[in-house]
């Protein structure tokens, strides 16, 4: 049985599109449904159905999924294997990040890699730490990057520690001190990034004493930087939004230690592909770096 089949069905289910799987994998959306509707007959079961809300797994589909998985990433490690005789080391890697992260010490990462890897291609999908998990059970990236602890079906390694601090307009009085202190925050104008629940800093503003002074909201993190900036407020960021330097404020930390711990994740329940493996021994090798990431700003 042509692999293509396997490969078709697996990124229906990764992408929840038979449109997206066309025009990513280069079909016709008929040839990858008759794909699909090849599979099924030739097993005699229903694998997906299409609902209201797009593609869905049958039970006889999510029963056979592990499987067609392994079948997928054994032909994908030996394509890689292939590659490495001919001194090519080729494929292709899905990466989910948060996005304080990407902006900052991530694309020198990615730099470092394409010139030691040149033929890897790195497909790299931004978003909240939910959606990043999500895509990983979903199998729709490779690995990830996320704040520590993770979920119990998802396995990660320890790769910085980022802290909280404070941004100030350039004519706060406070700009001048060594440390923001807490409680100035429910004097001071706040300016508050709305994320998604239970966020770290939900939970570290809700433990204060003094609740903030909540005079602005946004859901973006360019869009609080250049409110401060403007003089608006002050606010308490992840210390990796602000590397590299786009915004005048004053960075102050804070008269507490507040912090996230950061990893790299991958689905605890199969064994990462070679390239995955590859990337992530790669990241990992860039610890020492990433520790000091202040100066890649």
């Amino acid at each position: 049985m042509s692999i293509r089949k396997y490969i078709a069905y697996l990124h229906t289910v990764e992408t929840g599109s038979i449109t997206r799987t066309a025009s990513e994998l280069g079909y016709t959306q008929s040839a990858v449904s008759k794909m699909i509707a090849d599979l099924e007959s030739e097993w005699g079961v229903r694998l997906l159905t299409r609902g209201r809300s797009g593609i869905e797994l049958t039970s006889e589909g999510e029963t056979l999924l592990p499987s067609i998985r392994a079948v997928v990433k054994e032909y994908n490690d030996l394509h890689f294997a292939v590659s490495e005789l001919h001194g090519l080391r080729s494929g292709l890697l899905r990466v989910g990040c948060f996005t304080s992260m990407s902006t900052s010490v991530l694309p020198n990462v990615l730099r470092g890699f394409h010139e030691k890897y040149p033929n890897i291609r790195l497909q790299l999908f931004s978003g909240e730490y939910g959606d990043v998990s999500a895509w990983l059970r979903r199998g729709s990236i490779d690995c990830g990057f996320l704040s520590l602890p993770v979920s119990s079906d998802l396995e990660a390694k320890f790769l910085l520690r980022d802290s909280f601090v404070a941004i100030l307009p350039e004519g706060h009085p406070m700009a001048q001190e060594p440390r923001y202190p807490v409680s100035r925050l429910a004097v001071d104008d706040f300016v508050k990034l709305n994320e998604q629940p239970d966020c770290e800093l939900d939970g570290f503003l809700d433990g204060l004493p003094q609740k903030p002074h909540i005079a602005y909201e946004t859901n973006s993190d360019f869009a609080l930087m250049t409110m401060v900036e403007c003089g608006l407020g002050v606010s308490i960021v992840h210390d990796l939004i602000l590397h590299p330097r786009h915004h005048r404020v004053v960075r102050l930390p804070l008269d507490i230690t507040q912090f996230r711990d950061v990893g790299i994740a991958v689905r605890r329940d199969s064994v990462p592909s070679s390239i995955t493996q590859l990337f992530v021994d790669y990241v990992l090798s860039c610890q020492s770096q990433l520790d000091n990431y202040a100066e890649l700003g």
